[in-house]
């Protein structure tokens, strides 16, 4: 037992030691990653009202000038979200030690969780929007809440609201890069069974030890049983928009309770560790607060969409200027 947890400490080390290895060179082309300051604590981040004070602007003037704020800035934000073990490490250190030893009591935790959890998730269901595969039914309510809130944000000219589901959207594209892409295919962890107490017979896919790393067949765009548990995307996804929209709106309650009930609701198809759920919520809290952080700083970008009608067809015009 002593020997297995050696192993995998040795193994989380050189993980560790293999991303902090590949980002120097992406911190050197960001100039602009010195600026960023992490919050004092993960949540201290919200947008001050000044910055949504009604402008008096034409619907398509405003939603050009959201649109050019909000996405602009992504270059230096993949590089924030890359080079956060270098520009923070103590914080890194802590939440890296703290997945860490979640690891040592995986088996009990998430036996623990499987019992507790997956029982009420299983009867909480809701309906299924579309059928697209590899579109989870929490992925499609969680899109469908983002496209109602830029919706509303539109026809009601209301810039807080187009700015939520923007940044919103940039926090589920770094998610799904970062947690999906990246790190799962770096770790490599096997996901654990679904009974995990007491399993006894083949695993298949799955395992009943949580020290499995480092089993990766490479990057998969969609979703994949084996070897793609840590850290959890969905986690990270949740967890990155709820950030974005309690940044901006200064309520936490609501999207976090969304973001738990979608976690709740699609509780029995995400076989992770306890774990591979926590470090997603860190990173996912991370990216959000990058993406609320920078916001702030492209205020001096302005844009204006217009609409273009020819005898060759329709279509809208983005004009912008630094």
């Amino acid at each position: 037992m002593a020997r297995g947890i050696l192993t995998t400490i040795r193994h989380l080390a050189a993980a560790a030691a293999l991303t902090v290895g590949l980002l120097p060179s992406v911190a050197r082309a960001q100039d602009s990653l010195a600026s960023f300051t992490w919050p004092d604590h993960p949540f201290a981040r919200t947008l001050p009202d000044a910055l949504f004070v009604d402008t008096g602007e034409a619907r398509f003037q405003k939603a050009g000038r959201a649109l050019a704020q909000s996405w602009g800035g992504i270059g230096a934000e993949l590089g924030q979200i890359a080079t956060f073990p270098l520009s923070d490490p103590a914080t890194f250190g802590a939440f890296a030690l703290g997945v860490g030893a979640l690891t040592l009591v995986d088996k009990p935790t998430t036996v623990l969780y499987q019992k507790t959890f997956l029982p009420v998730g299983e009867k909480f269901n809701l309906p299924r929007l579309v059928q697209v595969r590899g579109l989870t039914i929490d992925a499609q309510y969680l899109a469908l809440g983002v496209a109602g809130t830029y919706a509303y944000g539109l026809a009601a000219n209301d810039e807080r609201a187009q700015v939520a589901a923007l940044l919103a959207t940039k926090a589920v594209a770094y998610s799904y890069l970062t947690s999906h892409l990246i790190l799962k295919t770096a770790f490599g962890r096997v996901r654990p069974v679904q009974d995990l107490d007491g399993h006894t017979g083949p695993t298949g896919d799955y395992t009943t030890s949580p020290f499995e790393f480092f089993r990766s067949t490479g990057v998969h765009f969609d979703t994949h049983p084996y070897a793609t548990g840590m850290p959890s995307f969905h986690f990270t996804m949740y967890f990155s928009t709820a950030r974005v929209y309690s940044g901006v709106y200064d309520n936490y309650v609501i999207p976090y309770g969304i973001a738990a009930a979608l976690a709740l609701q699609s509780a029995e198809g995400h076989n992770h560790w306890v774990s591979d759920m926590v470090a997603g919520a860190l990173i996912g809290t991370g990216i959000g607060n990058v993406i609320l952080s920078n916001y702030e700083d492209r205020r001096g970008v302005s844009a204006m969409v217009t609409p273009i009608a020819s005898s060759k067809g329709v279509g809208l015009g983005l004009q912008m200027s630094f």
